[in-house]
């Protein structure tokens, strides 16, 4: 297995997780409506963005190439995979951001204002999907370039 295929894997788990779980701690204490009056779950929402950073980083660490020991599997696919994925991602985050900004303005036209959680939800699940949308755009294109699946 490649290292640009390691690391998606990884990334993908390490992303997932924290979008479930901030998922859970944003939409099961109240919603939009009550985040941004709820410490708690403002901290706890930040400590599980911040533990998903550090288990991306700590992941990129663990997997870079060792000066010693066994070497990475590499191949030339690698590099034009890793270039397709970061714009297949950056495409997919902003039709993202576009869909989730229309929706909240069609939900919240009436209404004339816009709970400020909204906001909140649109910082951390932009950098939630961002990460696992490379992820999964990189495993994608690593199974349509390899020869043998």
């Amino acid at each position: 297995m490649t290292q640009t295929k390691m690391r998606a894997r990884y990334g993908v788990g390490i992303w997932g997780l924290v979008a479930i779980a901030f998922g859970l701690v944003f939409f099961l204490g109240g919603g939009a409506a009550t985040y941004a009056d709820d410490s708690m779950r403002m901290g706890i929402a930040a400590a599980i963005l911040a533990a998903g950073f550090i288990g991306y980083l700590s992941m990129i660490y663990l997997t870079r190439e060792k000066s010693r020991g066994k070497a990475l599997i590499s191949d030339e696919r690698d590099l034009e995979i890793a270039r397709q994925a970061n714009e297949t991602a950056l495409v997919a985050v902003l039709v993202f951001i576009f869909a989730v900004c229309i929706a909240l303005f069609l939900g919240y036209e009436t209404a004339g204002s816009l709970p400020v959680g909204w906001m909140w939800f649109l910082a951390y699940a932009t950098s939630c999907f961002g990460l696992l949308a490379q992820s999964i755009a990189t495993l994608v294109l690593h199974r349509e370039m390899s020869g043998n699946g």
